[in-house]
């Protein structure tokens, strides 16, 4: 018996080892490369691994976990994945999670992806002195991420209606996509991009867009495109078209400001178009509107309303308006109704254009004669000044009104004074040098010469300059002279002492209307306009000086002027007009004899006389007394007396140190362009200014104040209040509003504001779990290029959920362990332990790894003793920000231990079944030797 056990084990051991030799022989002629079997010899004791999967020249969208069967003998293995079949160019590096690597598993995955392409890979064992074995056969596989979103909405061709339909893009998700390429083109090619640009796209985390701005009109077509967490592109989408559309029609009107027929002030208004962050009005004179015809208005206005800030010219004008979008996008044109714009085209130009005597009646006579003759009118409404012709009368041919305008033949003047009086010759300077020369005009001819005179108004200069006049009304008639121009009386000799006592000898300093409509301005009260001023002859005197000063001591001289008669109505010069005074004018005459010299020391011993001049300021009319203002305000106001233009002042100083506006306009209302500060109290004001330019303006009107509150959008009904998608926020449009403001608190207690021009928005990241609150409001022009904010509605709450990753599993096979799961349509990365406990902490890890991809192969030991039992894993999500989400987990349990017992068949009664019985063991016999 023991000869046969030993040679029973002998032949055993010879058959073992011819079927062992035989399987070696079988793996190394069934190395598979390219479809040839090669033989492979061992290498250091270790034969070729045979792969398992992926199949070789397999197709994937993303690269799989590569799998291989056991090595008799090897500890580990290495595996080599490469882009060129002879392993030159190893993909990722070196490490665990590249292209090559050292693990005791039976697989192996990339950490991370890599672009579409052929690649090769192959695997070989390690001795446990890291000896290694023989390669495999080398494998390819093909990586082609061909997968494309699915274009959910809006439908192909859509009509996209702004912005009461905002532009909102959907698709499907594409597994392995972090983010997603958003392209919209205005041809199908896509290469004229109107969304970000080739060089840097507009890319959203989503799989949904809002639209965040505007668009001209027209047709576009968009597609999307994936892109992983390593920037590979993939499948674009089909191509979809939409057409962009805004109506900005509306109803414009044009209608006079001012009641009186006299004047026309064009107020241009319009209905509100949605979406208009501005308008823009045009005022041509010719009805196809021509660039060179153009008179109005270069800017632009963010009210419904505009009113022209320089005059136009006598003329027939067309006009139109057109809605201008935040981005600048431009709308149809509106045209409003053509008007006429005439100034004083009613007749007589002039009211109560008369002869007068010194105290202001008027001479009722035709051709009066008279040594002083003052010619007076009453205030034209939207005249600031005025011009007068004089001219000699020839009986036959009429008025010379070609005359030249010297020797006595003719005068022209301009005045804001509302009156005419013949100026003399100029002697020499009169007083200190400090004082101006003195206004003199050739001298008219006495002898009972007659003259003709004419008056005209005029208004501001218009948009290009030139004067805007009315037509000339004359005196007594067409071609008719006005008055005969008596000789002076004589000179005579002065009184005693001169005027220093003689204040009775002025005659109060009068407007220059009709007794009937204009108040007197009797010594030391207010004159509303600068007067006309008149005196009594002086003994001894041929012609007199009249000066005017702002101090009593006559320092401060604003005007002297020359005249031969005993009244001066000034003319446009020097400081005149006078400017509003809340201090006291003072004047005086000095009389000069018959060689030009003066009777006393100026003018200090010739009774100096004061008065105030104090204009009536514009009446406010709107807004006024606190009224609050939802729209944008147009401010207006009552036309004044003499004025040139006006200034407009709001701020939310009642001492108007630092106004929000500061505008000049020639109308009685202006809309501003800038959107005032909600809910404060506002203060305006308004003055006239006339034609003297050294004047800083007349009197400032009474206060106003308003308030200006700004409309609040609404959150709309059907938003989302949690989920783990990006979500669509939408919300009410506001009129008036240029864009949106969209505030978030995140979950970490950090904040962020975005902008928008739509009433929808989506983010193009969403971190991290927890409730988010978002609110929004309108953003309003402050100026042509500014904005103001109006108020956010309440905060809006989000729950912002993750979910474990789906499909996730654990699979041992031996020495094989591979965790896998489906991909997470917001994850950037995942993060997968495996542990020797289950505990919530996992604080006994084997290995802890961040991959890219959707599955793991870890590099587990398992023949130490600490890992042979029940091993668990999981797995979770992370975002851009590295914020992990909740975790998939299992366990993986090793096998049961093979039975130790043979299968043999055992009769139970009458029945033979079959049955593991336990192997005995003997005990091995020895054999003694003697």
């Amino acid at each position: 018996m023991p000869r046969i056990s030993t040679l029973f084990v002998v032949v055993c051991a010879c058959v073992l080892g011819a079927v062992g030799a035989t399987q070696a022989a079988v793996h190394h002629r069934a190395a598979v490369k390219h479809g040839k079997t090669v033989k492979r010899a061992k290498i250091h004791g270790l034969g070729p691994p045979a792969q398992l999967e992926p199949a070789n020249g397999a197709h994937f969208q993303q690269v799989p976990t590569l799998t291989w069967s056991a090595v008799s003998g090897a500890v580990e293995y290495e595996y080599q994945v490469a882009a060129d079949p002879k392993f030159h160019s190893v993909v990722l590096g070196k490490g665990t999670g590249t292209g090559t690597s050292m693990t005791h598993n039976l697989a192996a995955s990339l950490g991370k992806p890599v672009t579409d392409g052929t690649y090769y890979w192959r695997v070989r064992g390690l001795t446990a002195t890291k000896e290694p074995g023989a390669w495999s056969a080398t494998r390819s596989l093909v990586k082609a991420w061909t997968e494309a979103p699915q274009l959910l909405g809006p439908a192909n061709a859509a009509s996209i209606t702004w912005p009461s339909v905002p532009l909102v893009l959907s698709w499907s998700q594409v597994p392995s996509a972090t983010e997603y390429i958003v392209t919209i083109a205005t041809d199908e090619h896509l290469s004229n991009i109107v969304l970000g640009s080739a060089t840097s796209p507009q890319k959203t985390w989503g799989s949904v867009l809002a639209l965040p701005g505007t668009l001209p009109v027209g047709q576009y077509y968009w597609a999307i495109t994936p892109v992983d967490t390593e920037g590979h592109r993939g499948t674009q989408s089909a191509v979809r078209t939409f057409n962009w559309s805004w109506p900005t029609s509306t109803s414009a009107q044009v209608s006079d400001l001012n009641p009186d027929p006299r004047v026309f002030e064009p107020q241009f208004s319009w209905a509100p178009i949605p979406g208009a962050a501005r308008y823009e009005v045009e005022v041509n004179s010719a009805e196809n509107f021509p660039v060179g015809s153009q008179w109005c208005c270069s800017g632009l206005t963010i009210g419904t309303s505009l009113t022209p800030t320089q005059v136009l010219a006598n003329n027939e004008y067309y006009w139109r308006v057109r809605a201008i979008d935040a981005s600048g996008n431009a709308g149809v044109w509106n045209e409003g109704a053509k008007f006429t714009k005439a100034f004083d085209s009613v007749t007589p130009t002039i009211p109560n254009l008369t002869m007068s005597e010194p105290n202001g009646e008027p001479i009722g006579e035709a051709d009066p004669k008279r040594d002083t003759p003052i010619v007076t009118w009453s205030p034209v409404p939207g005249a600031s000044s005025y011009e007068v012709q004089v001219t000699y009368y020839v009986a036959k041919s009429g008025c010379n009104w070609a005359a030249p305008e010297f020797g006595g033949e003719k005068q022209t003047v301009e005045t804001s004074t509302l009156a005419w009086t013949p100026l003399g010759p100029n002697f020499n300077h009169i007083g200190p040098t400090a004082w101006p020369s003195s206004d003199s005009k050739g001298q008219l001819k006495g002898e009972d010469t007659p003259y003709c005179v004419r008056v005209l108004a005029r208004s501001d200069n218009d948009a290009r300059g030139n004067q805007v006049v009315s037509n000339w009304t004359q005196i007594g008639g067409l071609n008719q002279p006005a008055f005969r121009f008596a000789s002076q009386p004589a000179p005579g000799s002065p009184g005693p002492g001169g005027l220093e006592t003689e204040a009775s000898a002025y005659l109060p300093p009068r407007t220059g209307s009709t007794p009937a409509q204009e108040e007197s301005c009797p010594v030391f009260s207010k004159c509303r306009s600068t007067p006309l001023f008149t005196w009594h002859r002086v003994p001894g005197a041929s012609s007199y000086y009249i000066v005017i000063a702002r101090d009593e001591g006559f320092t401060h001289v604003i005007d002297v002027a020359s005249t031969v008669v005993p009244a001066y109505a000034p003319q446009l010069g020097g400081e005149a007009p006078l400017d509003d005074e809340t201090t006291t004018y003072f004047w005086a005459v000095v009389p000069v004899n018959a060689t030009g010299e003066v009777f006393n020391e100026p003018p200090l011993q010739d009774a100096p006389q004061g008065f105030n001049k104090s204009s009536v300021p514009p009446t406010p009319l709107a807004p006024i007394n606190g009224a609050p203002r939802e729209n944008q305000p147009t401010f207006s106001w009552t036309p004044a007396m003499g004025a040139l233009n006006y200034t407009l002042q709001v701020s939310q100083d009642p001492t108007f140190g630092n106004p929000i506006d500061n505008v000049r306009t020639d109308s009685t209302a202006y809309t501003s362009s800038s959107t005032y500060p909600a809910n404060v109290t506002l203060y305006w004001r308004v003055r006239a200014n006339d034609t003297n330019p050294h004047n800083e303006g007349l009197n400032w009107s009474a206060v106003q104040t308003f308030t200006r509150t700004l409309p609040k959008p609404t959150p709309s009904a059907g938003n989302a209040t949690g989920g783990e998608a990006i979500p669509v926020l939408s919300w009410s449009p506001v009129a008036g509003a240029t864009a949106y403001d969209v505030h978030v608190e995140q979950p970490d207690g950090t904040t962020k504001d975005f902008t928008a021009d739509s009433t929808a928005f989506t983010v193009q990241e969403w971190d991290g779990p927890g409730i988010w609150r978002w609110q929004a409001r309108a953003e309003f022009p402050s100026g042509l290029y500014q904005q103001v904010p109006g108020g956010y509605f309440a905060p809006q709450p989000f729950a912002h959920t993750t979910a474990p990753p789906a499909g996730a599993q654990g699979i041992k096979s031996g020495s094989r362990i591979v965790i896998s799961w489906n991909p997470e349509p917001y994850a950037k990365e995942y993060e997968v332990e495996i542990s020797t406990t289950d505990t919530f902490s996992f604080s006994t890890t084997i290995e802890s790894r961040h991959t890219d991809q959707s599955s793991w192969a870890p590099n587990v030991d398992l023949g130490l003793p600490a890992n042979r039992g029940a091993l668990y894993w999981r797995v979770a999500a992370m975002d851009n920000k590295s914020n992990v989400g909740p975790f998939a987990s299992g366990t993986l349990v090793p096998p049961k231990p093979k039975s130790k017992c043979v299968v043999k068949k055992v009769k139970t009664g009458k029945k033979t079944v079959k049955k593991c019985v336990a192997v005995k063991h003997k005990a091995a016999k020895t054999k003694k030797h003697h």
